[in-house]
């Protein structure tokens, strides 16, 4: 999540941090009480902490030793299910639900659920710590969070005599098509490089799975979910991007001043300070937008201790460790995220807010502010990706005219229902 276009990505991506220096090669030898973590693409940029919390870690367990080893985000998925089967996996790993939930499936990854005494697990927010359960088995402890907001061109909604950022997909659409009118500028780009699209269905009210594992989305709900990304593409009141391009296209149109909203994390207005400083003196942010049901996405990161790992305990103790109040806390302020500590989110730094609060704070307090109610919208399910691209394909077909829109979602529902 750590953008959650690279992360989280939601994303991820998301999910995230874009930051990748000289790799080690991934070790698993673990001899007598020391234990190997891999992250996902966190080096170079957070060597320093990385080293610090080992080192605090270390003092106050010297019996045990870390060998710290970052993966690159494209090779992670590969490198973690290869060492799995080969007996030879680290003992503490930073994934996401997504990637986790392939080894949950194989029983790879220690039940933290019955690992963990309640008051352990009661230190996460409810609905992200959901986000790391499959079945009956909770696979993973969270990490870091993000929940997307609205930041919005002031200038051009101003143009267009729109005097508040819309807080619902009705609203965008009613939005989007004065802006288009008004001013000749798209309102926003959700890509369907990461789960956003999806995410935003299911923010309409479309579910979709049922409780036999089948698809569940071809119904009303998801007919009307379907409908509002058709209109909106065939009214060409979104860029026809949104079949090519990826959620770094947006942020540069967004940049550029040629989209008037960026539905994204809020580390992103960093990045707009810092390269589109104009733009950043006329953007403003809002609340994420959601549907009827009320739901807030989020993006989450996660921890796992593979069950093969010859120091459980150590693995364990450092996991919980690495997701304390502490030191989330820490690596929120260093990684521009959020935490999934209950604890970590009350400090002054997620909440304080006052009218001088300028754009890039006040995106990270109106983040924040979502953790309670946000959840990961597309559960850990077997073949989640799979379900993602049926979902999607369908849609850019009836997108295009080339189906209906009850044929598309129908043939989606079927491939799904027909994988096994």
């Amino acid at each position: 999540m750590l953008s959650r276009r690279t992360l989280i990505v939601s994303s991820g991506a998301l999910f995230l941090l874009g930051a990748c220096g000289q790799q080690e090669n991934p070790s698993a030898s673990t001899k007598g009480n020391k234990i190997i973590f891999w992250t996902m693409q966190l080096k170079p940029t957070f060597d320093a902490y990385m080293a610090g919390l080992v080192k605090d870690f270390t003092k106050q367990n010297p019996e045990i030793a870390v060998e710290w080893v970052d993966v690159p985000w494209a090779d992670m998925e590969n490198k973690i299910l290869t060492s799995v089967s080969a007996g030879t996996a680290p003992d503490v790993v930073n994934l996401n639900p997504q990637f986790a939930t392939k080894l949950a499936e194989k029983n790879a990854l220690v039940d933290m659920q019955k690992t963990l005494a309640q008051e352990q697990q009661a230190l996460y927010f409810p609905n992200i710590w959901k986000s790391n359960q499959l079945g009956n088995t909770v696979f993973g402890l969270p990490w870091y969070v993000g929940t997307n907001v609205t930041v919005y061109n002031r200038k051009l909604f101003e143009q267009a005599g729109i005097q508040q950022a819309p807080k619902t997909y009705e609203e965008l659409a009613a939005a989007s098509e004065q802006l288009k009118a008004k001013t000749g500028k798209y309102a926003f780009l959700l890509t369907m490089d990461g789960g956003q699209v999806l995410e935003s269905m299911v923010q309409m009210g479309m579910p979709l799975l049922g409780s036999d594992g089948k698809a569940a989305f071809n119904n009303l709900e998801g007919k009307a979910a379907f409908d509002y990304w058709v209109n909106l593409f065939k009214k060409q009141v979104i860029p026809r991007e949104i079949l090519t391009e990826g959620h770094r296209k947006a942020v540069e149109l967004y940049q550029a001043g040629e989209l008037a909203m960026l539905l994204t994390g809020p580390e992103f207005m960093q990045a707009i300070k810092l390269n589109a400083p104009d733009i950043a003196k006329i953007s403003d942010v809002s609340t994420q937008i959601v549907g009827p049901n009320g739901k807030t996405s989020a993006s989450a990161m996660n921890v796992v201790v593979p069950s093969s790992s010859k120091s459980l305990d150590s693995a364990v103790k450092f996991a919980l460790f690495l997701t304390n109040a502490t030191n989330q806390l820490s690596f929120s302020k260093v990684a521009n995220q959020l935490p999934s500590s209950i604890q970590a989110a009350k400090d002054p730094y997620f909440t304080a807010k006052s009218p001088s609060s300028d754009a890039e704070v006040k995106a990270r307090v109106i983040s924040a502010s979502q953790l309670a109610q946000a959840e990961v919208l597309v559960p850990p399910v077997k073949n989640v990706d799979k379900l993602q691209k049926f979902i999607y394909d369908e849609l850019q077909q009836a997108m295009l005219g080339e189906k209906t829109t009850d044929k598309a979602i129908a043939s989606a529902a079927e491939q799904w229902n027909t994988l096994g």
